[in-house]
């Protein structure tokens, strides 16, 4: 009696959908949720680069950011009309990994955009393209080079070679990060290196 019961249990074959359905249903939700949080990883990656882009040609025409960039690259009185050489070890640079604190007011411009009547400037800030949670004014990196560019004495001030990245800013991936225990993973850096022949650094700029 045992023994043809157990048959019978074993030759049964109601309930096989289901039980199928339980075992791939958890695999599904988890792919679908994969992709999507990959497509949301991608777009956050390239969010994130073209706010970069942005915002380097906007702190090109700006106010430089560092706060020795006119003693770093001061001008020779002797050489007046001379060009000035290239040299790579010459730069001035503030923000995340410098141990060099920005002018906060210009930085907090380019991250935030201005802070009165931001409805009359057609810059809105760094976080108007890339409005993640844990970006914020101390993820960003900006470096002055001397470029090789430009003669001392020059009205306009100094040309050289800006470079403008992000630093150590996070994926938000909260489904699948946190199912799979991933840690964090830090966007790129896109590193964006501009010319600064328009950047107000001339004695005629209002950089006060």
């Amino acid at each position: 009696m045992v023994k043809r019961t157990i048959r019978s249990f074993l030759a049964e074959e109601e309930g096989i959908s289901l039980l199928e359905g339980v075992i791939v249903f958890p695999i599904m939700l988890l792919t679908i949720s994969a992709l999507i949080e990959f497509s949301y990883g991608m777009y956050q990656w390239n969010q994130a680069a073209k706010t970069v882009q942005l915002a380097a040609r906007k702190a090109a025409v700006s106010c430089p950011l560092t706060t020795d960039f006119d003693t770093v690259f001061a001008f020779n009185d002797a050489l007046g009309g001379q060009l000035i050489s290239a040299n790579s070890g010459t730069v001035s640079q503030c923000g995340y990994g410098t141990g060099n604190a920005c002018i906060a007011a210009r930085l907090n411009n380019l991250v935030d955009g201005p802070a009165e009547n931001p409805e009359n400037y057609t810059w809105k800030g760094m976080k108007r393209f890339f409005n993640q949670d844990d970006f914020a004014a101390e993820n960003v990196t900006v470096i002055y080079e001397q470029s090789g560019l430009g003669y001392h004495g020059r009205p306009d001030g100094p040309v050289v070679t800006l470079r403008l990245e992000i630093r150590n800013v996070i994926f938000d991936l909260p489904v699948v990060g946190a199912l799979l225990g991933l840690p964090d993973v830090t966007i790129p850096s896109f590193p964006v290196t501009v010319g600064t022949e328009d950047l107000q650094s001339g004695p005629n700029d209002d950089c006060t």
